[in-house]
């Protein structure tokens, strides 16, 4: 026991020391980067993600204003107030990806059983590389939804709703090489997201035909 006490105040000793040397321009880096995934996620999904009475705008916009000022002090307490803020936020938020990410894979899973069903009575015909790029975003999707899982029991909310994010992309995936139609509530993220990807790796596809 005391040995597992030990390496969690030798955990936190370390990250304070990294958190108080790192400069406040690379604190905001960090902060930035952060706020954008959040934003990005509350404008795609429709999420209302608040901390107390403080919406993560309004943190961007005390973190620009006092930045710009350029009392040091003052910045390092508002990156510090931010930081705070902004982990509160990210935790609430990971609950909700957590049911989107998992709702939105069965619902991927569920259209391909039926879709298997159908190409196994010969109903409908599926191309094998069809299939296996199904089954395979499924598996990515399942395995990034139980990674982000993974990373929010260990206490990092940005990696967890970074992968939360990539699993609904893999669901969505799926759910376009099934040429099923997308639930209304991710419509916006399937266009802002997926739909770039979706047309890089359809013209990369028919570029290699033209070649062959």
């Amino acid at each position: 026991m005391k040995w597992i006490v030990s390496v969690i105040i030798l955990s936190f000793s370390l990250a304070l020391v990294a958190k108080t040397t790192m400069s406040y321009r690379e604190r905001k880096k960090q902060l930035d980067g952060k706020i954008t995934l959040v934003l990005d996620i509350k404008e795609q999904l429709k999420l209302e993600p608040e901390t107390g009475k403080t919406s993560v705008e309004s943190i961007r916009t005390q973190v620009e204003e006092t930045y710009r000022a350029g009392n040091r002090v003052e910045i390092e307490k508002t990156l510090s107030l931010a930081e705070g803020d902004l982990l509160v936020t990210q935790r609430k938020l990971c609950f909700p990806m957590e049911e989107s990410a998992n709702g939105l894979y069965q619902k991927a899973m569920g259209q391909w059983i039926l879709l298997e069903g159908e190409d196994k009575t010969g109903t409908r015909t599926l191309e094998w590389d069809t299939k296996e790029k199904i089954q395979r975003y499924l598996v990515m999707a399942k395995s990034e939804k139980d990674h982000a899982k993974e990373y929010f029991l260990s206490g990092n909310y940005q990696l967890s709703l970074h992968t939360y994010k990539r699993s609904l992309v893999y669901s969505l995936m799926s759910l376009r090489s099934q040429k099923a139609e997308i639930p209304e509530e991710f419509q916006t993220a399937d266009n802002v997201w997926v739909q770039p990807i979706w047309m890089s790796l359809h013209k990369q596809k028919q570029t290699s035909i033209q070649e062959n």
